[in-house]
């Protein structure tokens, strides 16, 4: 009887040690090495049948061999000693700090340093400023309750301003030339048209006089929930040619009626196998996945002139057939629409795939010429 709690109780002890350090590093093999271990705890109840239970136990340990593999960088063996540019690349998040809200994950609250560099040169280096609603803060826009119009920039990292100063940001551009409004910044890093959506539902008084939302094709994957950072946000489905909420994203062939711990995310979303099913089941291409989109900008659209507000989409395409298909649909369903495609590596920030001030002031320029025909 004492062997059997001596045992047990080890099995306890490399159980949580397994957890803890699944927790620690954020590693989903862990967390399969803590199931396995805590699995081997089954073999002292007399009644389970040991093949069942062997089948189990080898097929769990299959699970782990195959994504342990996968983990490996075979290229690694392979690649030249000589490294590129880019390879010398280092991107430091130094205290970037995430929150579960209802849009799925944000920002916390406060000061986060960010920095991108090669070698010892910075490419750049910014400090973001979150309120706590869990938006950027830009302290060179000077809102006040004298100004009745308002501006509301509705995006993702491209209107946070991934890499930029406050002063490089489309809002705050925006802002300098219409000094007249009050201008919000909206954006999300990772964010998308389903979370836009969302809050606007949510709090109708996040729309301004004029609400300028920036999207493009790549954030199908994020509408389709076949990104890590979809964790946790609304997602919607047509049903009967009718929007309808669909729940929170967890993978992609798995949506939840409510939202679960980020850390839970932050492990699962690290697996190879599940990065290999999210690709397999997803649909982010597929028309059903497009005309969920469409529909997701359409009722910002409709939601926007219910309450006697204008729409306008910035939309930049990727150079795909697809971005054609999306341009037509926002032409039969009247949503207002500028096409500020930019391909030039000169619009982009050196070695990433984000926009520039350059391409900011291109945007605004074609913004503005819009403007001039509205009343507002």
């Amino acid at each position: 009887m004492k062997k059997k709690i001596k045992y047990t109780l080890s099995i306890i002890v490399i159980f949580l040690t397994f957890i803890f350090l699944s927790l620690k590093f954020k590693s989903f093999i862990f967390l399969l090495i803590s199931i396995a271990v805590l699995s081997v705890s089954l073999f002292l109840i007399k009644n389970i049948n040991k093949n069942i239970l062997l089948f189990y136990f080898t097929f769990l340990l299959s699970i782990i061999f195959v994504e342990v593999i996968l983990k490996i960088d075979f290229n690694h063996f392979f690649r030249d000693e000589k490294l590129s540019t880019y390879d010398k690349t280092v991107i430091h998040f130094d205290n970037f700090k995430y929150e579960k809200t209802y849009l799925g994950n944000q920002l916390k609250k406060g000061t986060h340093r960010h920095y991108k560099k090669e070698s010892e040169n910075f490419i750049f280096n910014v400090e973001y400023k979150i309120d706590d609603q869990n938006f950027r803060i830009n302290s060179l826009i000077k809102n006040n309750n004298d100004k009745i119009l308002k501006a509301s920039f509705f995006g993702g990292s491209d209107v946070f301003g991934w890499g930029l100063k406050e002063n490089e940001t489309l809002p705050y551009l925006f802002y300098e030339k219409n000094k007249n409004y009050n201008v919000y910044n909206y954006g999300i890093i990772g964010g998308s048209v389903n979370q836009n959506l969302e809050m606007i539902r949510k709090n109708v008084d996040t729309l301004g006089n004029i609400n300028i939302v920036v999207t493009s094709s790549y954030q199908l994957p994020r509408v389709s929930c076949n990104e890590d950072y979809s964790f946790n946000s609304p997602t919607f489905r047509i049903i009967n040619e009718e929007l309808k909420f669909d729940g929170y994203c967890i993978l992609s062939f798995l949506k939840l009626n409510y939202q679960i711990p980020r850390l839970i995310g932050s492990i699962i979303n690290r697996s190879e196998i599940i990065e290999i099913l999210n690709n397999t089941f997803s649909i982010e291409e597929d028309s059903k996945n497009i005309k969920t989109y469409i529909g997701i900008i359409n009722e910002m659209n409709e939601i926007a002139k219910k309450n006697d507000k204008e729409l306008i989409v910035l939309y930049y395409g990727l150079g795909k057939k697809i971005d054609d298909e999306i341009i037509y649909s926002f032409t039969q369903k009247n949503i207002p629409y500028i096409d500020v495609s930019l391909f030039d590596k000169r619009f982009f920030i050196k070695h990433d795939n984000h926009f520039n001030k350059l391409a900011n002031e291109t945007w605004l320029n074609k913004l503005n010429k819009y403007l001039v025909n509205l009343k507002p």
